[in-house]
């Protein structure tokens, strides 16, 4: 297993040296690191989020943003110190991969192999964001939920939240499974324990700046719908079908697009995404690890697939649902994801002024991404259900393969 382990962490090295150095993998042109240099330089020099510098994110993303800048705040020494920074978050990744695949009847070399070309597959915003942090976050959290600390692994789980609020999407099938495995007394437990760590974080951010934090909320919930978003897509279909004009708007730092229907198809996702919850949180009630495993990736999946917003990099969150696929022999899921990412790596960045600029072959380009993230999520709550299927067969004193006879 160390031997896996060294093996996976020398593949993720050598790509995120072609991740920096080696085109088209090194190409960071369209990025966020200028957001975050411009954050860096005034925290740094004892200003405070929120009150004093306006943020756009939850508390705890400050000091992931922040910290490389301790190196210095030039654009090419904050682009090394950061890319140095996710490194070992990367490594992380691979590690947890790992290891969740052990405890849930994966092969882990399998699981750690495929999260370490990470990099190779999606290039260059895997080190230019910051999304690996929470991402390492929620994997830390079903790591310690499996290993039987549900109390520890719901607060690791409120810090995700608050690093980047997507993985608030996982915490209901993450309770269900607690319910199941520990009982509801501990479950309640674990919940309040959860609740504090998020109450006490934003608390803090409200006492800096209640209307900075309020700021930094409505900055989100506002933004329009974006034009790499699966929502866009749609608009995108009624446009050249002659139902209103989708127009393009620069807003709240990306690309989005206005259009009549743009609310009503925002609110149809989201709906979709809390249906989507819902369902999880039910197939979640077994007791095994997997179930755990793969039904809060499979939340978060579907927050960036059916959200207004899709940014390339939150093809990062789907790394893990990719390994762990490809290591629970979910062949077909596995090689979903990876086709997603890379038809998502060749749009961004070098086709993405195209996409802004509705270059028909770009925009069919991410319509056709979008429809393979939503075949994703078809695919995988189809192998969580099968999951479910085969476990009611085994406790029926059944093989649970005896259907392929």
């Amino acid at each position: 297993m160390r031997r896996a382990a060294a093996l996976a962490l020398a593949v993720l090295a050598a790509g995120w040296a072609i991740s920096l150095w080696v085109p088209p993998a090194s190409d960071d042109r369209v990025n966020d690191l200028y957001v975050y240099r411009s954050f860096a330089a005034p925290i740094l020099d004892g200003k405070l989020p929120y009150r004093d510098v306006f943020f756009e994110y939850p508390p705890l993303a400050a000091p992931a943003i922040a910290l490389p800048g301790v190196v210095g705040t030039g654009e090419q020494t904050f682009r090394y110190a950061f890319a140095a920074w996710m490194l070992p978050a990367a490594a992380a990744l691979v590690l947890l991969c790992g290891f969740l695949a052990a405890r849930t009847g994966g092969d882990p070399r399998r699981a750690m192999l495929v999260a370490a070309v990470t990099p190779l597959l999606t290039g260059a915003m895997v080190r230019t964001h910051f999304d690996l942090v929470p991402v390492v976050l929620v994997l830390g959290a079903l790591a310690l939920l499996v290993d039987g600390r549900p109390r520890t692994g719901m607060a690791v789980l409120g810090l995700a939240v608050m690093t980047k609020g997507f993985p608030i999407v996982a915490v209901p099938p993450a309770l269900a499974w607690v319910v199941v495995r520990e009982g509801r007394a501990e479950a309640l437990r674990a919940g309040a324990v959860l609740g504090a760590t998020v109450a006490a974080i934003a608390l803090a951010a409200v006492a800096v700046s209640p209307g900075g934090a309020w700021d930094a909320l409505r900055f989100q919930t506002d933004r329009p719908v974006q034009i790499e978003s699966t929502a866009a897509s749609a608009l995108y279909a009624l446009d050249g079908l002659g139902l209103g004009h989708a127009v393009h708007v620069a807003s709240n730092r990306s690309d989005g697009l206005e259009h009549p229907a743009a609310g009503a198809a925002g609110a149809l996702l989201l709906g979709l995404l809390c249906a989507l919850v819902a369902v999880l949180t039910m197939l979640a009630r077994r007791a095994e690890p997997r179930a755990l495993v793969l039904s809060c990736l499979i939340a978060v999946a579907g927050f960036a697939v059916l959200g207004k917003v899709l940014s390339p990099q939150f093809l990062v969150w789907l790394v893990p649902l990719g390994a762990l696929a490809f290591a629970w022999r979910m062949d077909t899921l596995g090689l979903a994801v990876v086709l997603a990412v890379a038809l998502t790596q060749l749009e961004f960045p070098a086709h993405y002024f195209d996409l802004r600029d509705r270059e028909p072959l770009v925009v069919a380009l991410v319509c056709l991404r979008n429809g393979v993230l939503l075949g994703v999520l078809g695919l995988a709550v189809r192998a969580l259900q099968a999951g479910g299927e085969e476990h009611l067969s085994d406790a029926r004193g059944q093989p649970a393969l005896a259907a392929l006879d």
